[in-house]
């Protein structure tokens, strides 16, 4: 007999059975009572479902030591019941994350509780790689890292991969990339299934940067939140409790491409004139400048670098810390800019936390800019409403958000 809607018993149990997971993850090392206690279910459902994964060897029972001072002897210490503890088995299994964006490919290989055991990056990112190159490449790295981990095959759960552009997680598909020359649709999940003979998960990299902050990030903060990653471009995406907004078109949190100064220069990407991209991105104040600099103003940038073509954001942001007027004037620019399309989102969806990312946040007086003029724009919004963190700069964290999209996805959800 198929299944039918409602409460399906077969489709009850699976709920439960990831609920459990995703309570012991969040929260573990966390006893049955608490689990029961959280989710509403009755202890011999929440027996049958820690008994399962016992016997899968995928948690691990740990006793507390609890004092209980109210009947020890003056002097004395007694100790009282030890209740027994659920938590996972980290290094049961292993997942791969990796992000492909502007600047290079990275993969890591992590345990259940996201500790690394292996990475690799890729400087790269030519215009001119098409995209059977890209993925050979990537499926390369992966095959090294995994080769070079001597970890078991069988142990890797599996894949995910974060890309800029257009995503379609639920179909696998790569709709439209950041590379001008790769056809859309791309059956990408398919492909490096293919290549690697494991599962794979793809998302959009900011969107799944989010997951991984959801995941990996402070247990505390909210569960609903903004997540501005400022990059070669600039993208938004929203986690609202338990999942990133994906969009019907698959383009949520790409905000990269909103305008805000119609009298700004042409986008060369998407043809707009005066798009945050554009205006505030590190490909645009790279761009902004080299342009200064063959112009002749005056400024450290060129005692950092040869020449203004191999000019990257290391050297800007080395000239700002050292006082550089035109680096400042061109990052300070652009952090207006942020703020205030930052402030719009604010206005409009009222997120209680906002998290921020980017190399351009490195420097301190950076973050102090972009808060302020953030602040500036608010509207109906007080200091307290609404909480502001900065992701410290590392180049694996998209990689480590992809591997919290394949932990959610071929783990807790499994």
């Amino acid at each position: 007999m198929g299944m039918t809607q409602g409460n399906n018993p077969v489709r009850v149990k699976k709920q439960n059975e990831v609920l459990v997971k995703e309570i012991i993850y969040k929260y573990g090392p966390i006893s049955r009572s608490q689990i029961a206690e959280r989710l509403s279910l009755t202890p011999p459902t929440i027996t049958t479902n820690v008994n399962a994964l016992l016997k899968q060897g995928l948690v691990y029972e740990t006793e507390e030591e609890e004092e209980n001072p109210e009947h020890a002897p003056a002097g004395h210490k007694t100790l009282g019941r030890k209740p027994v503890k659920i938590d996972f088995v980290e290094n049961a299994r292993y997942v791969i994350g990796a992000e492909i964006n502007k600047y290079q490919i990275a993969v890591c290989l992590m345990n259940l509780r996201g500790k690394v055991a292996g990475r690799k990056s890729r400087t790269y990112m030519r215009e001119s790689d098409d995209y059977q190159t890209v993925m050979a490449t990537l499926a390369g790295q992966i095959d090294q890292v995994i080769q070079e981990s001597q970890i078991s095959r069988d142990a890797i759960l599996g894949v995910g991969v974060g890309i800029t552009g257009f995503v379609d997680p639920v179909r696998g598909i790569l709709k439209k990339s950041a590379y001008q020359n790769w056809e859309d649709n791309q059956k990408t999940a398919e492909d490096l299934e293919r290549l690697l003979s494991l599962p794979v998960i793809i998302e959009n990299n900011a969107r799944m940067r989010a997951v991984g902050e959801e995941l990996f990030g402070n247990r505390h903060h909210a569960d609903t939140f903004a997540y501005l990653l400022i990059s070669y471009g600039i993208a938004c995406p929203m986690y609202i409790k338990d999942s990133v907004h994906t969009g019907e078109s698959s383009g949520a949190g790409e905000i990269g491409h909103v305008v805000v100064d119609i009298h700004g220069p042409k986008c060369e990407v998407c043809g707009d004139f005066g798009c945050l991209e554009e205006m505030a991105s590190e490909r645009a104040i790279v761009k902004q400048a080299k342009e200064a600099m063959k112009k002749g103003i005056p400024t450290l940038m060129n005692e950092l670098t040869e020449s203004p073509d191999d000019l990257t954001m290391k050297e800007i942001l080395a000239a700002e810390e050292q006082g550089d007027d035109l680096a400042f004037e061109i990052v300070g620019k652009a952090i207006v800019y942020l703020g205030v399309e930052l402030a719009n989102i604010i206005n409009f969806i009222s997120p209680p936390l906002v998290i921020i990312d980017g190399y351009l946040m490195k420097v301190e007086k950076n973050r102090e800019l972009i808060l302020k003029e953030t602040k500036k724009h608010l509207f109906g919004v007080s200091e307290g409403e609404i909480e502001f963190q900065f992701v410290d700069f590392d180049p694996y964290t998209g990689a480590r958000g992809a591997g919290a999209l394949a932990i959610k996805k071929y783990f807790i959800e499994q």
